[in-house]
């Protein structure tokens, strides 16, 4: 009998990490090889910012400046990979849980604790037993590709939102909530206005601690309450 848990892995993949770990150093340090002779070549035009750096590069002689822009390339090249990467959605789900890690935070769930899957506004949404959302997230995996993971390892994947038509728009105030409920949506608003993802997100799990589940559409907030099975 063979009890092998089978996995199968969403987001990046084997090829795309060797990509983005070659692509990235390797193009940073063609540039950074090249930035001494452009250098020089460019404090020949009529007028160019950055002059004074520039004059310092072109007034450097020697192997050891080629090698030492074209580090400094690799590194930079590094980074944008490692960003690359940080930024990506990995989604690890087989029949018994899901894991998904993104920016160094990771949620596994067991699959008894998943009633529906669907992409809502090209995010990856995940619902409890009482219709709350267990994780949203933005994915980099296609749809299909999504819904064929999900239903082989008997997830209940939806073509949309089970409670779709149940959102209200949040205005300040809502005489429907209460003012601790309104005062976090408040709040929430700031936080979309000056992108603080993080901070946006921490006061969606506090709403949702409340009752009250939150999606959003550019800056505009809808809720409903949740507390029945989708």
């Amino acid at each position: 009998m063979n009890n092998r848990m089978e996995w199968t892995e969403l987001g990046v993949t084997k090829a795309d990490k060797w990509i983005i770990w070659t692509l990235f150093p390797v193009a940073g340090a063609a540039v950074g090889w090249f930035i001494p002779p452009l250098a020089e070549w460019a404090l020949k035009l009529p007028w160019i910012p950055f002059e004074g750096p520039l004059k310092l590069i072109s007034s450097l002689h020697g192997g050891w400046v080629t090698f030492a822009t074209a580090s400094l390339g690799a590194l930079a090249g590094g980074w944008l990979s490692m960003a690359a990467m940080r930024e990506t959605l990995q989604i690890r789900l087989s029949d018994q849980e899901v894991s998904l890690r993104i920016r160094d935070h990771e949620r596994t769930l067991k699959r008894d604790e998943v009633t529906a899957v669907f992409l809502d506004n090209k995010q990856l949404v995940l619902l409890g037993a009482d219709g709350q959302v267990l994780y949203r997230e933005k994915p980099d995996t296609k749809r299909q590709k999504l819904a064929e993971a999900f239903i082989r390892h008997g997830y209940d994947w939806r073509e949309q939102d089970p409670f779709n038509h149940e959102y209200t728009r949040w205005v300040p105030g809502c005489p429907d909530l209460s003012s601790s409920v309104n005062a976090l949506f408040a709040a929430r608003e700031k936080a979309i206005g000056k992108e603080e993802k993080e901070e946006a997100e921490e006061l969606r799990l506090e709403l949702s601690k409340l009752g009250v589940t939150v999606r959003e559409e550019g800056k505009r907030q809808y809720w409903r309450m949740h507390g029945r099975r989708p």
